[in-house]
């Protein structure tokens, strides 16, 4: 008995395509006559059409098997589909058309298969069609020399071919047309599978990943399992183009293995392998231990950027202002930031800034930033210009020795505490949001400016707002208005300002949360790839001129 087999999952035409391949090719090992092989290529093809037109979305890429074996002048065909249940032989044929030109194209395939096979049998059991069609072919069938690759097989070197013949009796030839499990974890393994060309890929944690072991061509698969019979300890999946031996466990353990040289090449291959993924397993402990160090030093950096951040409540023994920041970094580490400087008795810098860039180069730039901007002069009353001047300060300073050409967006705050007079400079930010007493929230969208860090020399036009008593302020990244949910929504500066506009009047801190619980309820359980910082500002009262408060050094 001769078998041939081809396993895949392709979907609709490119499942027609592969079995077109495959017939051929085994037409041609076997040495079918044409008119056998005529008879057989039509019905794979008109078998493999029905399964991708007709099979039902449930069925598009599920594992379909086809095989063929001849026996004397007999050939089987079979196809095996995890498809919903359907059997062709059940289907009465259309009837005739009284004229010619009344036949319609198509829906005369079940009549060709019947026409073109002696005999059929469909049964649905453990959740497959499985339809088998007979042939009795016209000319004895040549018995095929051995397939393509056999001799470079490492365990059949130097062994006799006609010992090996006799050993593998009943030839068993797998293609396989796209990725495909051979085995998972945990199962049972009845075949040893030598590989004849492509590679059989062995996952030790999960099927798909980076973490594998090649089994090329020339090598096997299978043997220990079939030997100690345990179950299979990892994942073995086929790739596509592979062509594999299949030889049962039986056959293996009873003939193939006593026939002599072939357990010496076994444990000649077995021992290589195990060499091979030694140093495999060197090099990925190697990896695994570099991760972890790099793991803990992110930890560490983590900790570092957040003791870089203000510590809450932020302005414990000013009365005159609250403020309230939040930052939820998508890594340990991320580029977004903010503060509130006292630059003097009566005047507060506050800024929300966020680096271009994720991890620790974005992290990285962002202390650069902080420094540069706490170590501005301290007890003079600022000028009128003063907020302008020092962003475009910091321009500059952050332009120099920058290869990697990183900058930053940011919005700058300087607030008069006696007079409630904001002057700010949006540059290239998100725009902050505002809400003037009892008056809703509205944008503050002009003017804006450049980034910071990118170009040299810019200047930094401000605008200017009074805040009324009851005011509050919210400074976010776009981190909030990105953040994405399942599908790949985002939520949006509408949303945002809806939902700020939806809020009872409150604290500070009752203002961030609720944007930072927003933001987050929004994405669900999507992974966020950006930083989601905020920082709110509320004026409880009206100032008190005679007030005055200085801040402890930082």
């Amino acid at each position: 008995m001769i078998r041939r087999e081809l396993l895949t999952g392709l979907p609709g035409p490119a499942l027609v395509s592969a079995a077109s391949r495959w017939s051929q090719r085994f037409g041609q090992e076997l040495g079918l006559g044409h008119a056998d092989l005529y008879r057989v290529e039509v019905c794979v093809e008109e078998l493999t059409t029905n399964l991708a037109k007709y099979g039902g979305e449930g069925c598009a890429g599920r594992p379909a098997h086809l095989s063929v074996e001849v026996h004397d002048q007999r050939l089987r065909l079979e196809l095996v589909d995890a498809c919903a249940p359907f059997d062709p032989l059940a289907v009465e044929p259309a009837p005739l058309p009284a004229a010619l030109s009344d036949l319609a194209l198509g829906g005369r395939g079940i009549q060709l298969l019947l026409g073109l096979s002696e005999d059929r049998h469909y049964e649905y059991r453990d959740g497959c069609n499985r339809l088998t069609l007979v042939f009795d072919l016209e000319q004895p069938v040549t018995p095929p020399g051995p397939p393509d690759g056999l001799a470079e097989v490492a365990a059949f070197r130097d062994v006799p071919a006609a010992a090996l013949d006799e050993a593998l009796g009943a030839l068993t030839v797998q293609d396989v047309a796209d990725d495909l499990p051979l085995l998972e974890r945990g199962d049972a393994n009845h075949s040893v599978y030598f590989v004849l060309a492509g590679a059989v890929r062995v996952y030790l944690d999960r099927p798909g990943g980076e973490d594998f072991t090649e089994i090329g061509a020339g090598e096997c698969i299978g043997e220990m399992s079939v030997i100690d019979e345990l179950p299979a300890s990892a994942h073995v999946h086929a790739t596509a183009g592979t062509r594999l031996l299949v030889v049962d466990a039986p056959t293996f353990l009873a003939r193939v293995l006593a026939v002599p040289g072939v357990a010496r090449n076994l444990m000649s291959a077995q021992a290589a392998r195990t060499r091979r993924n030694d140093r495999v397993t060197i090099e990925r402990t190697r990896r695994l231990m570099a991760m972890e160090q790099a793991q803990r030093e992110m930890e560490l950096a983590h900790d570092i950027q957040a003791s870089l951040l203000p510590a809450e409540p932020l302005l414990p023994e000013d009365h005159r202002l609250e403020c309230a920041g939040r930052m939820y970094p998508a890594r340990e580490v991320g580029g977004d930031f903010y503060d509130v400087i006292h630059l003097d008795d009566h005047h507060l810098l506050f800024v929300v800034a966020d680096v271009c860039g994720k991890g620790l180069p974005a992290a990285l730039f962002m202390v650069r930033a902080i420094a540069a901007l706490r170590a501005q002069p301290r007890g003079t009353p600022p000028s009128e210009d003063h907020l302008s001047a020092l962003v475009a300060s910091l321009n500059d300073q952050l332009c120099e020795r920058n290869p990697a050409l990183q900058y930053l967006t940011a919005f700058f705050g300087l607030l008069d505490l006696r007079t409630r007079q904001l002057r700010y400079v949006n540059a290239g930010h998100p725009p902050a949001l505002l809400a003037r007493g009892d008056a809703p929230f509205v944008s503050l969208e002009d003017p804006v400016n450049p980034p910071v860090g990118m170009v040299p020399g810019l200047g930094y036009r401000p605008g200017e707002v009074r805040l009324e008593p009851g005011s509050r302020l919210l400074l976010y990244t776009d981190g909030v208005t990105e953040a994405e949910d399942e599908s790949g929504g985002m939520l949006g500066e509408e949303r945002l300002l809806a939902h700020c506009r939806s809020l009872t009047a409150g604290p500070s801190t009752d203002l961030a949360d609720a944007v930072l619980s927003a933001a987050r309820e929004f994405a669900g359980g999507a992974v966020q790839s950006d930083d989601i910082t905020v920082l709110a500002v509320r004026c409880p009262s009206e100032p008190d001129a005679g007030e005055s408060v200085t801040p402890e050094a930082p």
